[in-house]
């Protein structure tokens, strides 16, 4: 069965977030677990905490996983972010613990400057200091692929690698549609999908790979831009998903839209797109 869904709000509570996912159909779910441009996090409700982990072992509704925020950055020289931004790993860290999620998807970081082979060692060394956390949690942190806009590492795969490797911690990978497309792999294309997934296997590994971003790129192949579309309305177009979502190596992954919300498609409207697709 395809494993899809979408980015969902906890305004109302993490066992909230369920009811939401529930009424748009998914089967799998990315939530925040705080506001993704504030550093605040909010007290934790032990009740709420205790209803989800309820619901989420009743509900078949899996993976939920956690997305970081859009302030941290490990890839920081500097220092006051830098703090800021552990702090904020450590509470996301242990958050996913108490609700009983495994996945904590990052992004590995922008090295604003300084370079990619210091920000790539600032990942790695940050990720290894958080082993202990990690482990004592439950929790695995999933390593995003990126466009490659302005100083943003991990748009290689050789990159996400090499912070695997240095960090010594059992990291996963998660794969996003647009970012890849808009890094240069062309997987709109059967022979370039095929040489993607190759790479992708040879260079991290398959096993590695625990969920895909689904997103179409409003950039073209190569541009860096990491400007996501809905489902075949961008470059990678219908085509490209029907192969994509069809694949033998990706088919079984668990999916989550992160579509533009705007007035063309909603969530629902999305995902039924996707499933249209879907050779069950």
């Amino acid at each position: 069965m395809l494993k899809i869904g979408v980015h969902v709000s906890i305004s109302n509570g993490f066992a909230g977030a369920i009811e939401i996912a529930k009424s748009k159909s998914c089967n799998c779910a990315q939530i925040f677990s705080h506001s993704p441009r504030s550093w605040f996090f909010q007290p934790i409700n032990a009740e709420d905490i205790e209803e989800f982990r309820f619901r989420y072992g009743k509900e078949n509704i899996k993976p939920i996983v956690i997305h970081e925020s859009y302030l941290t950055n490990l890839a920081t020289y500097r220092e006051e972010l830098y703090r800021k931004t552990m702090a904020a790993m450590i509470k996301e860290i242990e958050i996913a613990g108490m609700l009983g999620l495994k996945y904590l998807v990052i992004h590995p970081g922008a090295h604003t400057g300084i370079g990619e082979r210091y920000g790539l060692a600032r990942i790695s060394s940050s990720l290894r200091s958080l082993s202990s956390l990690l482990d004592e949690n439950d929790v695995n942190i999933l390593l995003e692929t990126t466009a490659g806009t302005g100083t943003n590492l991990g748009y290689r795969f050789e990159q996400i690698r090499e912070i695997i490797e240095k960090s010594e911690i059992d990291a996963g990978v998660v794969l996003d549609t647009c970012h890849v497309y808009a890094a240069g792999y062309d997987i709109a294309t059967s022979v370039g999908l095929e040489k993607t997934i190759e790479e992708f296997d040879g260079i991290i590994g398959l096993k590695r790979l625990k969920l895909i971003h689904l997103n179409d790129s409003k950039g073209g192949l190569g541009s860096r831009i990491d400007r996501h579309e809905h489902i075949g309305l961008g470059n990678i177009g219908v085509e490209g998903f029907k192969m994509i979502i069809n694949h033998p190596e990706l088919r079984d992954i668990p999916m989550i839209l992160e579509t533009p919300v705007d007035d063309r498609r909603d969530d629902i409207e999305n995902i039924n797109f996707v499933r249209s697709l879907y050779n069950y």
